[in-house]
């Protein structure tokens, strides 16, 4: 009996060792039925691994709609900043663009926005930090050059503005590259054409015209014919405001261009047709009127025009002739100078001697016995509205259209 009780007495749980009380079947320690999954160490880990990664989750799942919700805060500043630099409120802009960099502070387009608001708000210096930061992690990023070539035009760098352009023409843009390289380019050439620099400016705008879609773009072609009139390239401007016009719906001043291209090649007749449709449209404008006036005159009254008859050539020479002579004598008058007097020489006495001496030629008979009359005559004209514009200031009328006939009389029907 002594055996059995002493057995009975040392009855431990063979899981966790720990003796088990009398007339207990179940370890009150280890729990072996309360807790079956907690029987071994691997299992309490495998829970804890379990739990860890749920709690993992959790914290990504909480962060990520934090970061979502400050990414929407800046998405709204940001948007309200575009609106207000749509309205050109760019103080106001300037403010959102802040706020919204406060919840997005490493978001390159808020940066740039912000740039753009601190440069029309004349903070250039702060603008171009901002800008230059982002240059250096992205250097062929066409709308950053293209806002530090204008802080730099604004600043008077010259060199550095004509860096940045070509960096933002060369760059590489995030939507419609070719329209954005066109127009930057347009405006690089303003610039150069602004600071007297016409040499680099018309190779800008070779390359420039080489560039414009012949669709679409009738606006650039019209602004690039204008560029290349104030260059004094007329025969290229033409070209420009011809393809404006062979579009859809042609700009206004494309007419008007095409005109004073036109003039200034000396292509009147073609002048008169583009200035006098322009005149329907702008009436009463100068800068459309005085050339129009000036190529009806040149066009009825150069001798020269193919097709015209004898007679005709004939009237208009004697025409011209008696314009000439008569601005002759009164710039001679002007200056105080009697023609009249043989035994006064001036300037003006050999063109006069010539003109009385020929005068009297100026006849059909004389035009028919000698043929070259035409172009002696007309050689006399030129010379003398020549010296009258060098004596007696500008010409106006007949005469100045005389002057511009004479640099090219054969040429003006082409």
């Amino acid at each position: 009996m002594s055996t059995v009780d002493e057995n009975q007495n040392e009855r431990t749980c063979p899981r966790c060792g720990n003796p088990l009380p009398d007339s207990v079947t179940k370890c009150p320690h280890c729990g072996e039925r309360l807790f079956p999954l907690l029987r071994t160490r691997e299992t309490v880990i495998l829970l804890c691994v379990v739990l860890l990664v749920a709690l993992f989750f959790v914290t990504g799942f909480v962060a990520k709609g934090f970061h979502q919700k400050l990414a929407a805060l800046g998405r709204q500043w940001f948007v309200s900043g575009e609106q207000q630099l749509k309205l050109e409120n760019a103080t106001q802009a300037l403010a959102d663009f802040r706020n919204a960099l406060v919840y997005a502070p490493t978001d390159d387009e808020i940066q740039l926005r912000l740039a753009l608001a601190l440069a029309a708000t004349g903070h250039n210096g702060e603008a171009s930090s901002y800008l230059l930061g982002l240059l250096a992690h992205a250097p062929a990023n066409a709308p950053v050059n293209l806002a530090l070539a204008r802080i730099a035009v604004a600043s008077g760098s010259e060199a550095d503005a004509l860096r940045y352009y070509h960096g933002a023409i060369y760059g590489v843009w995030p939507d419609e590259a070719e329209t954005n390289r066109v127009k930057t380019r347009l405006e690089l050439c303003q610039f150069l054409i602004s600071h007297q620099d016409t040499s680099d400016a018309e190779s800008e705008l070779i390359a420039l015209a080489s560039d414009i879609p012949r669709e679409g773009e009738s606006s650039i072609e019209e602004k690039t014919g204008d560029l290349f009139l104030q260059v004094g390239d007329a025969n290229r401007a033409l070209t420009e405001f011809r393809d404006a016009l062979a579009s859809a719906n042609p700009p206004a001043g494309s007419l008007h261009g095409a005109g004073i291209s036109a003039f200034q090649l000396g292509r009147y007749s073609l002048a008169e047709s583009y200035l006098e449709r322009a005149s329907h449209l702008r009436k009463y404008d100068p800068s459309i009127t005085a050339p129009l006036q000036m190529s009806r005159l040149i066009l009825a009254w150069n001798p020269y025009i193919a097709g015209l008859g004898a007679n005709e050539r004939q009237i208009r020479v004697r025409h011209d002739f008696e314009q000439a002579f008569t601005r002759l004598q009164s710039c001679a008058e002007d200056k105080g100078i009697d023609l009249s007097n043989k035994s006064a020489t001036s300037i003006f006495s050999p063109f006069y001697t010539k003109a009385v001496s020929l005068r009297p030629l100026l006849t059909p008979l004389g035009f028919r016995r000698n043929p070259g009359l035409v172009d002696a005559t007309m050689s006399l004209v030129f010379g003398i509205e020549d010296l009258a514009s060098q004596q007696c200031g500008p010409l106006e009328g007949l005469d100045q259209a005389l002057v511009l006939i004479g640099k090219s009389p054969r040429n003006v029907q082409q």
